[in-house]
């Protein structure tokens, strides 16, 4: 086969058209970096300094010389969102909406931006309308879950349960425990309307959700109480002490209550004394003493209350404890007894009986979402001693 030079000249061409290409991507890339203003790479830099005040009037500055930059547009809003300037947000991001020259993808991006400035300025029903109109977008998965956080502020538990069902398709994550703490809320109200029926609809299907769950046998229990339902308040206490016994303090004169019915009033004190063995905590202690003040009588309590002290000590329930003995002594030394446990009282009384297991939040009375952090059945009893 004869060899013709000329084949010799197809890679000098093609290395030729590379070098060629190239050199004007760089053209490209170095004309647009010199169309940016100045004020540009100043927002950057402040960015990168988290200096976003100085950030936002520097991409103000760009924004007015070019105010088709969609990117900037809405890298803006974002940023006047973050500071608390809703309305100013709210203005860009609406703005980008209602332009009908908007590619697809930013309009999603828009819309999200929208709903979330929606969102921070308390507007929800504005915001679950938008957050609806991003299904079948590539921001449906994160607007279905903001979607649920606005359900929840709303008290909507039954489209809070939709949209956690959408949230598990899309993403695949499991969401039963958000599942079953709504439908606990419904269960809730249930109670309240005396509808024993649907409460016992709502707690299957909660439990169907999330067989963990302390709240759903602590709801069980107030509704066989009130029901006058011994068998089932005695299930529903057995399966709370298996879950989470340090909640028997929510419901500590429902226990007291029920065995009184029984006739075994004793057995409710030891009910308590197991669940502070099980978990000792300041409230617990001052539940069970309180109960073994009215069933055992005050020396049976004093001897639960000292030993519980000398294993843990607690200010407020040495406080409880002076006072208790301040009636076996004479009147001078009871009256100093007394004022020793006010002082004590005093210092501890702002000691809250509660605190979030997930961000430290601490409060005296019980919450089942965490107002701090917005963590669901995340609040702890406080330890003894603390």
């Amino acid at each position: 086969m004869e060899f013709e030079a000329w084949w010799l000249l197809i890679p000098l061409g093609c290395f030729a058209l590379g070098w060629f290409a190239a050199r004007v991507d760089i053209r490209y890339v170095l004309r647009d970096a010199r169309a940016l203003p100045s004020a540009y790479f100043r927002g950057l830099n402040f960015l990168l300094r988290e200096q976003h005040d100085k950030a936002v009037e520097s991409f103000v500055d760009v924004s007015r010389r070019d105010p088709h930059a969609l990117d900037l547009q809405l890298a803006l809003g974002s940023l006047f969102r973050r500071q608390g300037r809703v309305g100013e947000a709210t203005s860009i991001h609406q703005s980008l909406v209602d332009r009908h020259d908007l590619p697809k993808e930013k309009r999603e991006l828009a819309l999200f931006e929208l709903a979330q400035d929606f969102h921070s300025a308390g507007l929800f029903d504005r915001a679950e309308n938008v957050y609806e109109q991003l299904t079948g977008s590539a921001y449906e998965a994160e607007a279905v879950t903001k979607l649920a956080s606005v359900l929840e502020q709303e008290k909507a538990w039954t489209k809070a349960i939709a949209a956690r069902k959408r949230i598990q398709r899309l993403s695949g994550e499991p969401q039963g425990r958000f599942i079953a703490q709504y439908h606990c809320e419904l269960a809730e109200l249930a109670l309240a309307a005396n509808d024993q029926k649907q409460v016992q609809s709502q707690l299957a299907d909660a439990l169907e959700s999330n067989r963990n769950s302390a709240r759903v046998p602590l709801i069980a229990f107030r509704a066989a109480m009130k029901a006058d339902d011994q068998p089932a308040a005695l299930a529903a206490l057995q399966e709370l002490q298996r879950t989470r016994s340090e909640l028997t303090v929510l419901i500590t004169d429902g226990i007291v209550g029920l065995f009184e019915r029984l006739g075994k009033p004793q057995e409710a004190v030891e009910q308590l004394a197991a669940a502070q063995n099980e978990v000792s905590t300041s409230l617990g202690l001052s539940r069970l003493v309180d109960a073994s003040m009215i069933i055992e009588g005050r020396d049976e309590a004093l001897v639960r209350l000292t030993r519980a002290l000398r294993s843990q000590p607690s200010a407020r329930e040495v406080a409880r404890l002076l006072e208790l003995e301040s009636d076996q002594h004479e009147a001078k030394a009871a009256g100093t007894m007394k004022d020793v446990a006010q002082l004590l009282r005093n210092a501890t009384e702002k000691t809250p009986g509660f605190h979030c297991g997930h961000c430290g939040f601490r409060a005296p009375r019980y919450y089942w979402k965490c107002p701090g952090c917005n963590e669901w059945e995340s609040f702890r009893a406080t330890p003894l001693g603390q």
